[in-house]
């Protein structure tokens, strides 16, 4: 079982104009990736617009993925969807296609109880033998510290949470509230260095498709204890980039999707039809950003 730890980047699902899976740039995108640095990949959350894929669409960006990757680094998969028996089904599916761990978030269509929420995180974990990262704030949603604690005893292979939650001191509170069993993970571009300083043993990343090696370095140095070091390359790098591309959750996948484009990572910078476009300022100033910061 690989370790689960570092910069895990959260992948765009690249689509060609027809808003179909685009197979040669998601390869080239996992390659790019990987051969900067990044310590894993999670593929199919909120920045691969998994709420807008069909399910076979889901299950082959995964394959792809993981023959893509070849055990070079870890794979997670989000199987994010109120349907929990959707959710089981993609999660079985995952293990299959050869995946390290799977992530999820609570049931987001209509208002859950917690038992709602523990039920459904409970099927998914028991469905796969992987290890499982929950999703403290996804869709706007947020886990309870005593929910969390519930929920790590009563599901051995729960081992991380990812915070997305504007509140990084949260992420100190993970390990003491669920007695260690529970190592937490930053997963909010704007906020993972605050995260990290408070302990996150891990991040996840949207802007780790452009810039994955400065988020790695980043990581690394703050567990060498050199913060000097990362702090220039968050205020020098990660920091410029964001100000653009993740000024509002509506618009960053389309914002990095744009960038890798302008990088000739990807092909195009397609989503799909419920993700709104963006400006041509915003087009523009991404351009200036990218410049600014030595990718162009």
């Amino acid at each position: 079982m690989k370790k689960i730890y570092g910069n895990h980047c959260l992948i765009v699902t690249p689509m060609n104009e027809k808003r179909e899976i685009d197979e040669e740039s998601t390869r080239s995108l996992v390659d790019y990736v990987i051969d900067k640095g990044v310590h894993g990949i999670l593929a199919l959350g909120s920045t691969g617009e998994v709420f807008a894929l069909t399910e076979a669409e889901r299950k082959r960006f995964i394959e792809i993925i993981v023959d893509q990757a070849a055990g070079r680094v870890p794979i997670g998969v989000g199987v994010n969807d109120s349907a929990t028996d959707v959710a089981v089904l993609l999660t079985v599916h995952a293990e299959e296609a050869g995946v390290d761990y799977i992530f999820t978030c609570p049931p987001y269509y209509h208002p859950h109880r917690e038992v709602g929420v523990f039920n459904h995180i409970k099927a998914i974990a028991d469905a796969t033998s992987l290890p499982v990262m929950v999703y403290d704030g996804g869709a706007g949603i947020e886990i309870s510290l005593p929910l969390l604690k519930k929920m790590a005893y009563a599901m051995p292979n729960l081992k991380s949470a990812k915070l997305f939650l504007p509140y990084p001191p949260k992420i100190a509170a993970y390990a003491e509230a669920t007695d260690g069993k529970i190592e937490p993970f930053a997963g909010h571009d704007q906020m993972n260095y605050l995260m990290l300083l408070y302990g996150a043993n891990g991040m996840t990343s949207a802007a780790s498709n452009v810039i994955p090696k400065e988020q790695s370095d980043m990581f690394d140095f703050i567990q060498e204890g050199k913060l000097k070091q990362a702090r220039a390359i968050f205020l020098g790098k990660i920091a410029p980039l964001n100000a653009i591309a993740f000024a509002n959750v509506l618009q960053y996948p389309q914002a990095y999707k744009h960038s890798l484009k302008l990088m000739g990572v990807i092909k195009h910078d397609t989503c799909k039809v419920v993700m709104e476009p963006i400006s041509d300022i915003r087009k523009r100033e991404l351009h200036e950003a990218m410049e600014y910061i030595g990718l162009l």
